[in-house]
C-alpha cells in the first residue's frame, strides 16, 4: 500500500514526465495547410459564379476582365467553403436548393434560357427581384440564401476591404 508521499511523489514524477512529453511535441508541430473544403460541388459552383455579379454589382468587382473573372471564382470557392460550415441541416438545405437550381432558370420561367449561363444580367437582376418580392415563401427563401452568402463569401475577404472604405476589426488593446 502506498502512502501518502508516495503518491505525491509518484504524481509530481508524471506530471514532469508529461510535461517534457508535451514540450518535445510541440517543439516537432508542424503547421500544416488544410485545403479548403467546397460544400458545393462544380455545377453549383458554376451557378454560384453567374450569380455573383448580379447580386455584388459591378461597382464591387474589378474592371479588368481577368481580375473581375479570378474575383468571382474566388467568391463562388469561399461561398462554397462557408457551406462546409454549415450544420449538417442548414448545408443540407443548401445542396438541395443548388440541386433544384441546376434545372436552370426554365425551372421559374418557361421562356427564360436554358442554362444560367445564357441568361442576360438583366434577366437574372429581374429574377432576383422577382425572388425577394415573391408570395411564395420558398423563394423569399432562395433570394435569402443567395444574398446570405454571395455578400458574406466576397466581404469576409479582407482582400476587399479597402475598396469599401473598411479598415477591419477594430484592434483589441
Amino acid at each position: 500500500m502506498m502512502n501518502r508521499r508516495e503518491v505525491l511523489s509518484s504524481g509530481v514524477a508524471g506530471s514532469a514526465a508529461l510535461a517534457l512529453g508535451g514540450g518535445a511535441a510541440v517543439g516537432t508541430v508542424q503547421a500544416q495547410v488544410v485545403p479548403p473544403v467546397s460544400g458545393l460541388d462544380a455545377a453549383s459552383l458554376a451557378i454560384l459564379r453567374v450569380w455573383v455579379p448580379v447580386i455584388l454589382g459591378n461597382s464591387a468587382l474589378p474592371t479588368d476582365p481577368t481580375a473581375r473573372t479570378a474575383a468571382i471564382e474566388l467568391c463562388a470557392q469561399r461561398a462554397g467553403e462557408i457551406v462546409s460550415n454549415y450544420p449538417p441541416l442548414n448545408q443540407a438545405g443548401i445542396v438541395g436548393l443548388f440541386n433544384t437550381l441546376k434545372n436552370g432558370p426554365q425551372i421559374f420561367n418557361p421562356a427564360f434560357p436554358a442554362t444560367w449561363e445564357a441568361m442576360p444580367a438583366s434577366l437574372l437582376a429581374a429574377l432576383l427581384e422577382g425572388l425577394r418580392v415573391s408570395q411564395v415563401a420558398s423563394q423569399r427563401s432562395i433570394f435569402s440564401a443567395f444574398m446570405g452568402l454571395i455578400p458574406n463569401a466576397f466581404y469576409s475577404n479582407p482582400a476587399n476591404w479597402p475598396a469599401i472604405g473598411y479598415a477591419g476589426p477594430p484592434r483589441i488593446v
